[in-house]
């Protein structure tokens, strides 16, 4: 087993998860990280999940800050970050936006 760095675990999730999306995923994921940057984590995830055809970037972020366990017990990340202390969301905040970068770079290498 390689060990390897965490740009390399987000750009290789971020490659899985773009193979096969449409073009409506793609929209959403480039502009993943301005929402984030402008809105904060918290407003970006509600408004994702409750757009139809965004929610399939939401699951994406969901599952990515499950797996990083910025969320317990593979719970729903806006749920959990809403309750969440400062340290928390501060740090999802900065693996989210980490994710984003990699997202939007994927999206433009896979889908357009």
């Amino acid at each position: 087993m390689s060990l390897k760095t965490q740009n390399q675990e987000r750009a290789e999730f971020a490659l899985k998860e773009v193979k096969g999306q449409d073009r409506k995923f793609a929209t959403y994921a480039k502009k993943l990280p301005a929402l984030i940057t402008t809105n904060g984590l918290i407003p970006t995830l509600a408004f994702l999940k409750s757009k139809g055809e965004s929610k399939q970037v939401y699951d994406v972020v969901d599952e990515w800050l499950n797996k990083k366990l910025l969320v317990n017990n593979n719970r729903d990340a806006l749920e959990a970050l809403i309750q969440a202390d400062f340290n928390i969301l501060r740090l999802a905040t900065m693996e989210a936006l980490a994710l984003a970068n990699w997202l939007k770079r994927m999206v433009e290498i896979e889908i357009e």
